[in-house]
């Protein structure tokens, strides 16, 4: 199985680098891309039934400085949908960003679903990391094959 991904930022240099990355080591699905956190939302969490409850889990990279809604901003607006029922039944949230703030590094643990924290540009050591983390997340959840 490859890995459901989906990046979301408003750099579509960004969003091409980092599909390129994922692509190039293997372990991950084609990307779904969005340009903005309402965007995403929009598009994957707005639908009651829209994802069946055997849906893989999915990663998400989200950027934290993109405009209009924020990368945090979307995250607290994804966890109350996610808690209704909308979007992927399994997320792992990585905040994909430029930013090296110990603030956002910190405001990041704070939220529920945020499982790691990866700096731009995605590197192949960073897909690395991105494989492990979602590795670990299907043992942890006894999901694993």
């Amino acid at each position: 199985m490859k890995i459901p991904v989906m990046i979301v930022d408003d750099e579509k240099v960004d969003r091409y680098t980092a599909r390129r990355r994922l692509l190039q080591h293997g372990g991950f699905a084609e990307p779904l891309e969005s340009e903005s956190g309402d965007a995403f939302l929009e598009i994957h969490c707005s639908t009651p039934g829209q994802w069946p409850a055997s849906a893989p889990p999915h990663l998400i990279l989200m950027d934290i400085n993109m405009p209009g809604r924020d990368g945090f901003a979307t995250i607290e607006e994804l966890e109350r949908r996610h808690g209704a029922g909308l979007g992927p039944p399994a997320l792992i949230v990585t905040m994909f960003t430029s930013s090296s703030s110990p603030r956002d590094r910190a405001r990041a643990d704070e939220l529920r679903l945020v499982q790691g924290y990866v700096e731009k540009p995605l590197e192949a050591e960073g897909a690395r990391r991105l494989y492990d983390l979602y590795m670990d997340f299907l043992r942890e959840k006894g999901l694993a094959a």
